[in-house]
């Protein structure tokens, strides 16, 4: 059976058709065949990539335990800077619409979406200006700034950091990022442990209340 799958009900669900991260490596098998490419490890594939052959395309990878009966730990949409047209593929079996977002698709595009509940997601920006949004079991990380933040003094940055959801203006940053990979736990609690310790967040309301430059109290 081949499936179709939208990357707006990903973003909203953390499954991708009928890949969830509470499979097992022989389940993902029977639902998608043998993956394109796997690396090894204690003479087990632990990790499995879905992809289109001989191009940059956005890729599935998945990563399981080396203990029987190979428990995913998370998947993944390696390369979401890639993304463009109206599909991807993910090796001959699954098909994911781009619901209008691409590569170029703004962390603000992402929130504006309707894919999120506003409730439940989250966004982080560590003191790198790494932005990474965390909805369910959903993560999005977003690089691009790194130009712009080369040239920011440590106190512009340390305001940038401290204002984040607020008063921070941060809408030329938003313009500069893309995302990267796009992640679905299957341990939440620990996939945003180390977002939560490290870095600035807002809500979403907040985050684009600050990109349309109307001032809020920050979450941080």
């Amino acid at each position: 059976m081949r499936y179709l799958t939208s990357l707006e009900s990903f973003l909203a669900t953390g499954r991708l058709g009928p890949i969830s991260a509470d499979l097992n490596a022989r389940q993902v098998a029977d639902l998608l065949g043998t993956p394109q490419d796997w690396l090894f490890n204690s003479d087990a594939p632990f990790y499995w990539i879905y992809s289109e052959t001989d191009c940059y395309r956005p890729k599935l990878e998945l990563q399981f335990s080396d203990e029987a009966p190979h428990h995913m730990y998370w998947f993944q949409i390696e390369d979401a800077e890639a993304i463009h047209g109206a599909f991807c593929l993910f090796g001959p079996m699954l098909a994911m619409t781009t619901d209008g977002l691409s590569g170029h698709s703004r962390p603000s595009d992402f929130l504006r979406s309707g894919a999120f509940d506003e409730a439940s997601t989250v966004v982080h920006l560590s003191k790198y200006l790494e932005l990474t949004i965390i909805s369910g079991p959903v993560s999005i990380h977003f690089a691009g700034a790194e130009s712009f933040e080369d040239e920011l003094s440590d106190e512009a940055k340390e305001e940038i950091f401290a204002t984040f959801g607020g008063e921070c203006e941060f809408a030329h940053i938003d313009r500069l990022m893309g995302p990267g990979d796009i992640y679905s736990h299957r341990d939440l609690q620990r996939a945003s442990q180390d977002h939560v310790l490290t870095s600035a967040s807002c809500s979403l309301r907040q985050y684009l209340s600050m990109i349309d430059g109307r001032r809020t109290t920050s979450a941080s």
